[in-house]
């Protein structure tokens, strides 16, 4: 459990000496980028450094690192016993927190690192890193609302709480992106305590000597302005570790080092993309983040807006498939209300225990989804009632795709973020999905994941769509007259109950009307447009059912050889690939997503038997090679040469309409 306070953390490091350098980071956001740029710089320097960041992302010893290594296992393990057996021989009680923030510094001890970058863990004031009382530089990154339970509902108690990582004659750095009143809050405490002198992050000195620079102009290119800032407190972080220590400075050449190691110098799990070939069987990034708080949730959505949902085809914003997990107890409507838009599609999850942090719950999936759905009406959700990250992006593929996104000209969007903990996850599915994809393995059990959640989507969004219909059908009830198109707005307000329902307030009363006189609307719109639209020829028909009844031999013939008890090739064999390949078919997708194929749909005055010699001469040659292991790219021909024939016979008919859909 957390438990704010010195006392505790002061008995587990009684008599304990710490002779390194810390630099001390405190804030809300972050704090860990500025800690990896940090000892980035100081490793490149070869200067013996130790990173404390936390929470941890896979493992627990994850957490505290070595010249950017992180330290064993078996070191961890040992000193955490010691300090555990500690605080139980002299009833310290101690959290895990603190046991975990007494192993860092004695392996720092132990490792004879020169320079410790130490992270807050909560707050400041009260939080055990705070004990440290050998601060060469403390920075306090951007400050927002969080933890609140402890740290207060304003920025100013929650800037009162960071600023007192500060000590007397020791230099600061403070983001000055901050609002005002926080600044105004981290100066008078500063004044108060005698700490100083402040580094100021814009002077002429800087401009000239870094800001003007082509190497920092390379580094900065495609930054986001707070990833800039974070780099910035860095690097004058670094060049006070080098004052104290009385190391000659060149700004020159530590911004040459700070380009070169650009993109060395992140955290996973913050705005990172990551390939899933277990989950998806082309080349799909997931874009992983652990913002869990409004100002985050701010960043990743500036982020998001810039690099995902823009489109140059379309040149319109575009849906994201969210896959979203949070702890239990935060309000997630201030995140969620900067993420999401009408249009994306929801997937909300739990993530797991987590390790050495027992007080730590995930919000119920169903819950979540709740208030996603009251933050914004016009998103398509689904919350997966079952643990496991690769299960909850298996519902986002499926629920992306069948929702129509797949078949738009922009490519699909995936984000997954709401908390670390579900970062963390991930990453632990992931590393057992790489190991499995490396050796030619499935991940475990990932085809009946796959097929449950292609199931329950398909469940769902038929459930969803014969709802809206059925509420459309007791609205065709309760007003007997056939509207008109032409008499849409002109008409009343058709027959919808007006009073309020119990319990509804005037403006969500308001709110029902007008939605469903849209709804209605709609349905009219519909009703025209099918009373209008030409009868479908019977050419058309059968062609559509002769490929698909063709489609479902093939699948049925590829099961067949993949199924394990089958004594035919496996379908490692069947779709076994160079490794230059990007588009590699995998264990859990079906084989035909491994490259979209499109049949065309058509009109046709040619007889029916066209039709049937296309899918005729498509299946003999399909089962000429069938058995080989380049079946998946012969399919693919034999399947551009039958939609060839079909467009050919489409602009001989003179009269025809296409439309192109997936097969």
């Amino acid at each position: 459990m957390i438990q704010p306070g010195l006392e505790r953390i002061g008995r587990l490091l009684q008599n304990v000496q710490f002779p390194w350098k810390a630099v001390h980071v405190a804030g809300t956001n972050g704090k860990g980028s500025i800690c990896a740029y940090t000892s980035n710089l100081l490793t490149r320097r070869n200067l013996p450094n130790g990173r404390f960041t936390s929470p941890h992302i896979v493992n627990r010893w994850d957490c505290i690192n070595i010249n950017n290594e992180p330290v064993s296992e078996t070191e961890f393990l040992r000193v955490e016993n010691h300090f555990k057996q500690l605080s139980e021989r002299e009833s310290i009680d101690a959290s895990e927190f603190e046991l975990l923030t007494a192993t860092a510094f004695t392996l720092f001890n132990e490792k004879k690192v020169e320079v410790g970058i130490i992270e807050v863990g909560m707050g400041g004031k009260l939080d055990a890193t705070n004990i440290l009382n050998n601060q060469v530089v403390s920075v306090i990154s951007k400050i927002a609302q969080d933890h609140q339970g402890f740290l207060g509902n304003t920025l100013e108690e929650i800037a009162s709480h960071k600023a007192g990582i500060l000590r007397p004659n020791v230099p600061f750095i403070v983001n000055p992106m901050n609002e005002f009143r926080v600044h105004e809050v981290i100066e008078d405490y500063a004044n108060e305590i005698g700490a100083g002198p402040r580094i100021l992050v814009d002077t002429e000195e800087l401009r000239t000597e870094i800001f003007k620079t082509k190497y920092w102009k390379q580094f900065c290119e495609g930054l986001l302005p707070f990833q800039r800032d974070n780099a910035v407190l860095a690097l004058l972080a670094y060049f006070e570790v080098l004052k104290s220590l009385g190391l000659n400075l060149s700004t020159l050449n530590t911004v040459k080092m700070l380009d070169k190691m650009r993109n060395k110098a992140t955290l996973p799990g913050r705005q990172q993309t990551v390939y899933v070939p277990v989950v998806f069987a082309k080349r799909q990034g997931v874009l992983i983040d652990g913002a869990h708080n409004p100002d985050a949730a701010q960043s990743l959505k500036t982020y998001v807006n810039r690099k995902l949902r823009s489109s140059q085809q379309t040149k319109k914003p575009g849906p994201i498939t969210w896959v979203l997990a949070m702890t239990e107890g935060k309000d997630p409507r201030q995140v969620l209300e900067n993420l999401l838009r009408p249009g994306d599609h929801v997937v909300t999850t739990a993530f797991g225990p987590v390790d050495g942090m027992p007080w730590v719950k995930s919000m119920d999936p169903k819950e979540l989804l709740s208030i996603a759905r009251e933050v914004c009406p016009g998103i398509t959700a689904l919350a997966v009632p079952k643990r496991g990250v690769y299960r909850a992006l298996c519902t986002a593929k499926y629920l992306s795709r069948q929702s129509g996104q797949s078949r738009q000209s922009r490519p699909e969007q995936f984000v997954l973020t709401g908390s670390l903990y579900l970062v963390g996850d991930f990453f632990r599915e992931h590393q057992i999905g790489q190991q499995s994809f490396k050796n030619g393995e499935e991940f475990p059990a990932i085809r009946e994941i796959d097929q449950d959640e292609s199931a329950r989507v398909i469940k769902f969004l038929d459930e969803s769509t014969r709802g809206a219909h059925e509420t459309n059908l007791q609205m065709d009830e309760a007003d007997e007259r056939d509207f008109q198109v032409d008499e849409l707005h002109s008409s009343p307000a058709m027959s919808i109950p007006s009073s309020p329902v119990q319990g509804e307030s005037e403006d969500l009363r308001k709110l029902r009307i007008e939605i469903a006189q849209l709804e209605r609307e709609m349905q009219s719109f519909q009703g025209a447009n099918s009373r209008s639209a030409p009868n479908t020829p019977p050419a058309k028909e059968k062609f559509f059912q002769d490929f698909e009844d063709f489609r479902a031999r093939v699948e049925e013939d590829f099961r067949s050889r993949i199924d394990p008890q089958e004594e035919s090739l496996s379908f490692a064999e069947i779709t076994k690939q160079s490794r230059e390949r990007r588009f590699r078919p995998v264990g859990d997708a079906p084989i035909r997503e491994a490259r979209p194929l499109k049949i065309r749909k058509f009109h046709s005055n040619k007889s029916d038997m066209s039709v049937d010699r296309i899918v005729q001469e498509a299946e003999e040659r399909f089962n000429a090679v069938k058995g080989n292991t380049d079946a998946i790219s012969a399919w693919d021909e034999i399947v551009k040469d039958a939609e060839k024939q079909a467009n050919r016979m489409r602009s001989q008919s003179g009269r025809g309409q296409r439309r192109a859909d997936s097969f």
